[in-house]
């Protein structure tokens, strides 16, 4: 089913205008038709179409058409996306030319440099693998410094919160998926020091064991923020487990990927909408005034659901829990009735109820209504491929975990 999806409806999509076949790169904003709304580029656009057909050059088939498509975008973005010392530049028009320059948020950086070592295991290129690590120290820099200001409140923290010197969980997370999928190519005893540490910020730091959650947001110094230590921020959680997972396997740590199997069950128990199905976003243990459950479920946004995807399928390839399987099963129907469209690339939100979101929902996040998704769907669905593939190997037994 996935096969189909993914290289008969969702590939064939981007094959209409949403990939730059003449200058490289991805457009942002498509027609339900395929054909191109706007001529933005946008830096996170880039990264992750960059990752996309570089995975699936490298672990479906090695198709010199994907491979000739991670060389078009990866090209066009070095050329004209990159700012100089690590730093990128956040918005093209098409033809390359700037429509914003060198951002305070440093998200789309991460995108590009995931982008870019998953395309360095591709060609092997040093170049490539330098950007990685200049763009790497970059983050890391901007980061640590108190008066960073690139983060931004999802809507989570009350609207009058300081953000100047926050950390946020999508940094680590960041962090850990770029470090350790590098890791596994060639060795590094500074990143793997980097990785390390983040790993056991994840764990240690944003995991609060009072509630049992991952808070989305810490103070500078790790502490927790004062009268939203009982927020988390469902989707990120789960995205982050499974990236956490990835690193256990490569260092052969079945404690962490027990660990972080539990992080998801509470997050996926607390976070499921058992009338109406789907994963909400907002999560309070402590409703209040601004911090209830209605604020959560004004919007479902497609990627937390197809996030979760992986690491339930993990879960179950690994250990075979029960509990895993009934929530995949409850998942991958939710996400079919709610989110597939005629054209193959599943909707980007909806409602509490499976239906369209409002017209100012779309202005209050300042998201472009013809926005087409270009990479948690796909990701979702070769995760997983990879992981019916191991299970078809091994007859449908648990695939052994690495010692």
């Amino acid at each position: 089913d996935y096969r189909h999806r993914l290289f008969d409806r969702y590939l064939p999509f981007w094959d209409k205008g949403g990939y730059d076949d003449e200058l490289g790169g991805v457009m942002v904003n498509l027609n339900d038709d395929g054909s191109v709304a706007d001529d933005e580029k946008f830096i996170w656009f880039q990264g992750r179409g960059l990752w996309v057909y570089s995975f699936l050059y490298n672990n479906f088939g090695k198709d010199p058409r994907h491979l000739e498509r991670a060389v078009k975008a990866h090209d066009f973005m070095v050329k004209y996306m990159y700012a100089g010392n690590g730093t990128w530049y956040q918005r093209l028009n098409r033809d390359g030319s700037i429509k914003e320059g060198v951002s305070e948020t440093t998200n789309g950086w991460a995108f590009i440099a995931d982008g870019l070592q998953e395309f360095y295991r591709a060609t092997g290129d040093e170049q490539d693998l330098k950007l990685v690590e200049d763009t790497v120290r970059a983050i890391v820099n901007i980061y640590d410094d108190p008066d960073f200001n690139g983060i931004k409140n999802l809507g989570g923290l009350p609207e009058n919160t300081p953000t100047k010197g926050l950390r946020n969980l999508a940094h680590s997370r960041r962090f850990v998926k770029i470090l350790s999928s590098l890791l596994t190519q060639r060795s590094n005893p500074q990143l793997e020091a980097l990785v390390k540490e983040h790993v056991d910020i994840i764990m240690t730091k944003f995991y609060n064991p009072e509630f049992g959650i991952v808070n989305e947001f810490l103070q500078h110094d790790y502490s927790r923020i004062p009268g939203s230590e009982d927020y988390t921020f469902i989707g990120h959680v789960t995205e982050g487990m499974w990236i956490v997972m990835l690193e256990a396997l490569r260092t052969k740590n079945k404690a962490l990927f027990n660990d972080a199997m539990n992080i998801v069950r509470k997050h996926v128990e607390i976070g499921w909408d058992y009338i109406y199905g789907g994963l909400g976003a907002h999560y309070y243990v402590f409703d209040g005034p601004g911090r209830t459950r209605e604020k959560q479920y004004d919007l479902k946004e497609g990627w937390s659901n197809f996030e979760l995807m992986i690491p339930l399928i993990f879960i179950v390839e690994y250990t075979g829990e029960y509990w895993a399987k009934e929530y995949y099963d409850k998942l991958y129907h939710y996400i079919i009735k709610t989110y597939d469209t005629d054209w193959g690339v599943w909707k980007q939100s909806v409602n509490r109820f499976g239906g369209p979101i409002s017209r100012d929902l779309y202005i209050r996040k300042r998201w472009h209504p013809k926005r087409k998704g270009n990479f948690h769907q796909p990701r979702a669905m070769m995760y997983n491929m990879l992981s019916f593939n191991r299970m078809i190997h091994n007859k449908g037994k648990l695939t052994p975990f690495p010692v």
